[in-house]
Order: C-alpha cells, then structure tokens, then sequence
C-alpha cells in the first residue's frame, strides 16, 4: 500500500512555527474555514485574514505550493477525498490481494501512528493537556456514529485521574442537557471524522455559543466543526480495510491521558486508589 501525503491543512499545522505573524494568520484563516476559504478569490481569502494577496502566496510558497490555481486543484482533490465511502474503498485498497492481510495492517498503522504524530502540532498538544488537567474547568466529550467510542473511552480514564468530567451521549436530549450547563469554565472535546456527522458540528457550534472552549480532534481533511475549535489535532485514517481506521485517533487518546498523568502527577493517587479498593 502506498504512503498516503499530507493534506494541505497538516502542512499548515507543521509550518505554523516556521511562518512569519502574517502568514500565521493566512494559514488559521484557512484552516478555520477548511476548505472552503481556499476555494475562494485570492483577495477574498486575504480579506478574510486581515493581509495582502502576496502575503497569500507567500504563506502557499512556505509550503510548497507554487501558485494559487495548484492550491485550489490540491482542495479539489481533498474534497473528493472527504466523501470518499467504504464502497470506493474496497477499490483503493484491491490491488495489494498479494500481501498477506497482516503485513499490510502492520505497515499501514504503524505509518499511519507515525505520520499523524509528526504532523501533531506540540504547542497545541501542550495547551490542550494544560486544559484537560486544569481542575477548575469541566470536561465534556462528544463523537459520533464510531468515534463515539473514543470519547468515551477518554471521558473513562479523565474520569479516574479527575472529577467533573462528563460523556454526552449521541441523542439529541443528550446534548441540549450538556449545552444548558455549559459556559466559559467549560472544555469540550469533540471528535468527528471522515463523512463528517452534523450532529457533532452543531453541537460544536453551540457550544462555542455558550462561551466553551473547544477542542476538536479530527481527520487530515479536518470537519466542518473546525470553523469552531479553538484547538485542533488531526489524524490519519488509512486502514488496511475499507473502513477508516480509529488506531491513529485512539494512539491520540492514550497520549493525551498520558499528559495529563504526567500533568496533575502524585495528584490522582488517592482518587485511583478508592476506585480500586470500591470497585
């Protein structure tokens, strides 16, 4: 199986600490608009970041792209990539029959571990733990139809290392509940994926409304409800099935427990211990 590339938002994410503060503000006007800004005039995109239309390429050129019309072909290509369907998969992913079904998983999720880590902007990581370790703010968690189970699955280790961590399950009672408490202590963390589920980007939405702040862990296509993360980590898909893979996105997970361990240190201690000795 070949090596998939970057998307162009994950090559944004990798130059930020490279760009100068006006191509910075290029590259978040597009990546808070994901794909659509760079589907539009050039000087609509520099109006959009508050900059001159050189300072446009100049931000594209940072990242390899030698023209404005070559950044709109790559989103084109993303775009039909965003939608692309489990049936379309089985195509994609016919030619490697030679393979023994095992070698090609291990090559495909340790590549797809690897790369969505390097393209892991460490400065967002580092806000996003100092957030969730933060005991004066309240957690929630919300995915969707698969990438439910992984906001689950964070809420039940956040839950063990601190209090006022909450799931928001996938109805909609579920989440106009949650939205009622939410406010400016809040911190949500949503998770939503290729062939993107509305639900999720409205409840985003929402609770950017209520003043929360709002982290989003998503694909490289990244999903509509970037518009309103404050934070956003991205991460590969590519499985050796049809079926977009969750390992990068659950390597992820495990790594942000792995921070906030690290953060509250000797913190949780007892807390774990009494789960321990109740359960």
């Amino acid at each position: 199986m070949n090596a998939k590339k970057s998307s162009l938002a994950e090559a944004l994410k990798m130059s930020l600490d490279v760009m100068s503060p006006s191509e910075k503000k290029v590259a978040r006007a597009l990546i808070a608009d994901y794909p659509v800004a760079g589907l539009e005039p050039v000087a609509k995109l520099a109006d959009r970041a508050s900059v001159s239309a050189p300072t446009v390429l100049r931000m594209l050129a940072r990242v390899g792209i030698q023209s404005y019309p070559q950044m709109q072909e790559l989103l084109r290509e993303e775009i039909s990539e965003r939608t692309t369907s489990p049936i379309d998969q089985y195509e994609l992913r016919s030619d490697d029959s030679d393979v023994h079904t095992s070698t090609a998983a291990r090559e495909v999720f340790v590549r797809g571990i690897t790369n969505s880590f390097a393209a892991m902007p460490v400065s967002e990581f580092d806000r996003i733990i100092e957030l969730l370790a933060d005991p004066k703010r309240r957690i929630w968690a919300v995915g969707g139809r698969y990438s439910g189970l992984l906001a689950e699955y964070l809420t039940q280790h956040l839950r063990l290392l601190r209090a006022d961590v909450h799931f928001v399950g996938r109805a909609e009672s579920d989440k106009s509940l949650a939205l009622l408490d939410m406010g400016p202590r809040d911190v949500l963390v949503a998770l939503d994926y290729r062939r993107y589920q509305e639900a999720t980007v409205t409840f985003v939405a929402r609770a950017k409304e209520r003043r929360a702040t709002t982290v989003l862990l998503t694909d490289p296509w990244l999903s509509p409800a970037a518009k309103h993360a404050d934070y956003l980590i991205s991460s590969g898909v590519e499985a050796p099935s049809p079926f977009d893979s969750l390992v990068p996105s659950l390597a992820l997970i495990e790594t942000i427990v792995a921070g906030v361990v690290e953060r509250l240190g000797d913190e949780p201690l007892g807390r774990i211990q009494a789960f321990d000795a109740w359960e």
